[in-house]
């Protein structure tokens, strides 16, 4: 492959070989193009002759010449595609020349950095790049440029079956994406040839860092970050479970930065185990009289990318004051529960009548990790329903002055149930919007390990801060 710099050596040592019948010198070159140095000339030349570009003529002080290599073709580097988990492609376009043989007659074609080892069994590997004919089709087996939601790019095999589209890694150690019927997926191009630069050098056609992954989790912490690039740090299967609420009330302030709902739900599937528990807690907001149904909507994006709905929960907030309005005062929300895959681990909830009315209080925990509560009306030892009321208020004590710092925060208990309803001792809690820290407290007052994550610093002082009140 001719780099851009490359090709302008090239089309020089032509220009002047044919105007005066010998070669320019290193230092000419040089200073036509103003390179640097004569030793960046001598850089180029090499690349060219070891590509057959040009040719050496021995025992002659200029001893430079055009080789009879075939016509090449100039084409559009569009910048870099993700051979793992889907990236942003990032428009830095270059021009690179390559043979006229790869490129088939009247066809659209461009080439892309490739970041990543998904593709490796198909020898592709990173830092290669592939030539890519523009076409909005694909069969079984070909391997693809595919969009999804119109701005996540990602190369792999394209499978179409029954009711769903599967883009397969070549990389045993990785798993297909899955894209049921509705998800906003699109070809964008299929993978024509792979070319290789050999050897390496100081000088690239683009710039990249692809991110350093963790050797293993970085368990007991908290991290401030974009969720999306944080667990791209994370190996695959390695979380298992996920209690969170993404932010859909517009009362949370992330300093600018807008919601990656697509990229966290993606990052998500990739990095829980099989066996694992997403538990999604979220409500609708009602605008101008109409409501969003935003939760259900992102509840079949996470059912399209791979995930089972296995419950569908409700918290149901104790005391929600009255608000006048011209509808019924709301007092619950969604808490979805999806799971990669049949749930490794369920430790249902048990009852006991109260003598207090309908109050849940603490009874029991014993050693098998099963809490047992206190309920009024409900029949000795009945399980749990998948309707949990809590209560939501100040309790003044110093933890809640702290935590109720931030905006919106789910109560303690709601997510310590999940956590020892999922997971047993030893496992990894993982909350990718952390806010003011409950679910990684409960996780390890609990003894199980904790990873919280968010976009502000604020959030991330404030949750150290309450995590390190209980020493935790």
């Amino acid at each position: 492959m001719m780099t851009k710099r490359q090709k302008e050596v090239l089309d020089l040592i032509e220009n002047y070989s044919n105007k005066k019948g010998y070669a320019p010198s290193f230092e000419e070159i040089r200073k036509r193009l103003k390179l640097a140095s004569v030793s960046t000339v001598h850089f180029h030349i090499s690349k060219l002759k070891a590509g057959n570009y040009l040719g050496k003529i021995d025992n002659q002080a200029r001893s430079i010449s055009i080789s009879s290599k075939e016509p090449l073709v100039k084409i559009q580097l569009l910048g870099t595609i993700a051979a793992g988990q889907p990236i942003e492609a990032i428009q830095n376009k270059e021009v690179i020349a390559v043979p006229k043989s790869k490129i088939p007659s009247s066809s659209e074609v461009y080439a892309l950095r490739v970041v990543g080892s998904s593709m490796i069994d198909e020898n592709i590997n990173d830092g290669d790049v592939v030539l890519v004919r523009q076409q909005e089709t694909a069969e079984n087996g070909q391997k693809v440029v595919a969009l999804i939601d119109n701005h996540e790019a990602t190369l792999k095999k394209f499978y179409k079956e029954r009711g769903r589209i599967r883009l397969q890694p070549a990389n045993k150690k990785m798993e297909p994406l899955i894209f049921r019927n509705g998800r906003d997926i699109s070809i964008q191009g299929i993978v024509l040839d792979v070319i290789r630069e050999e050897g390496t050098s100081t000088i690239k056609l683009l710039q990249y860092k692809e991110t350093e992954e963790h050797r293993k989790l970085p368990l007991n912490d908290i991290i401030c970050g974009n969720a999306v690039d944080v667990m791209k740090t994370f190996p695959p299967n390695s979380i298992d479970l996920v209690v969170t609420s993404p932010p859909y009330d517009e009362l949370r302030n992330y300093n600018g930065y807008s919601f990656d709902f697509g990229g966290i739900a993606n990052g998500l599937f990739r990095v829980m185990k099989k066996g694992g528990i997403v538990v999604w807690v979220v409500g609708d907001k009602i605008q101008k009289g109409n409501r969003s149904l935003t939760s259900f909507k992102q509840a079949l994006f996470f059912q399209g990318i791979g995930f089972n709905v296995h419950d569908v929960m409700i918290y149901r907030k104790k005391n929600t004051p009255f608000m006048r309005s011209n509808a019924y005062t709301n007092c619950y929300e969604f808490m979805f529960v999806f799971s990669k895959g049949s749930p490794k681990t369920f430790n249902p909830l048990k009852t006991k009548t109260a003598r207090q009315g309908q109050e849940m209080l603490p009874f029991n925990k014993k050693a098998d990790g099963i809490n047992k509560k206190t309920l009024g009306e409900l029949k000795p030892e009945k399980t749990m329903t998948n309707i949990w009321e809590y209560a939501v208020g100040f309790g003044g004590s110093t933890s809640d002055k702290i935590a109720f710092q931030h905006t919106a925060i789910f109560p303690e208990k709601l997510a310590e149930d999940h956590i020892l309803s999922w997971t047993k001792t030893g496992d990894v809690v993982f909350d990718p919007m952390c806010g003011s820290g409950t679910t990684c407290k409960m996780a390890t007052i609990n003894k199980r390990h904790y990873i919280g994550c968010d976009i502000s610093k604020e959030y991330v002082e404030l949750t150290k801060k309450r995590l390190q009140y209980f020493n935790l």
